[in-house]
């Protein structure tokens, strides 16, 4: 299992637009979507953020659902051929610009081949998922956070230990 070595204290490794964006953890995943990089068997990692719940996340949420109910009342007003598109969850866009660059002791390349934001229940949850997993030879893995791009100045450093069937 992993184990963090170096993090923030509080784990909130970025604040996008009002809202505190917390690393919830790594894990390995062979539930990974189709792209140029990856073939059948193949498993990368999942990253975990939380959106921290404060009194902006309650006012983007109060915002959607007002939203949500008017879209939903046109649809049964007009029919579905003349509504627009549903509104999109605000965690969309505050987690969404949220990534990391990973590294590793050994010098692997890791990318984001794809990831999943928000749902009912989870609605401020995002994982990203990236490629490859880390080598067997790995110890660390070494995650810096960015906003689009942009690093947030937090980290955190994780001692990695290969599934005992890799090793």
């Amino acid at each position: 299992m992993p184990r963090v070595i170096s993090a923030p204290m509080d784990l909130v490794i970025a604040t996008h637009r009002g809202v505190d964006i917390r690393f919830e953890g790594v894990n390995l995943t062979s539930d990974l979507p189709y792209s140029r990089y990856v073939t059948d068997g193949d498993t990368g990692l999942e990253f975990h953020l939380r959106g921290v719940t404060n009194d902006e996340t309650r006012r983007l949420d109060t915002q959607f659902y007002s939203a949500l109910e008017l879209w939903s009342s046109k649809i049964r007003e007009q029919g579905a051929d003349q509504a627009d598109l549903a509104p999109q969850m605000p965690s969309n866009s505050i987690i969404e610009p949220v990534k990391a660059n990973i590294t590793d002791d050994v010098g692997t390349s890791y990318i984001c081949v794809g990831g999943r934001i928000g749902g009912t229940g989870t609605d401020w949850d995002a994982t990203w998922i990236y490629y490859p997993a880390p080598p067997p030879d790995t110890q660390q893995l070494i995650l810096e956070f960015t906003i689009s791009g942009v690093p947030t100045d937090q980290s955190c450093i994780i001692e990695w230990q290969a599934p005992a069937n890799e090793r």
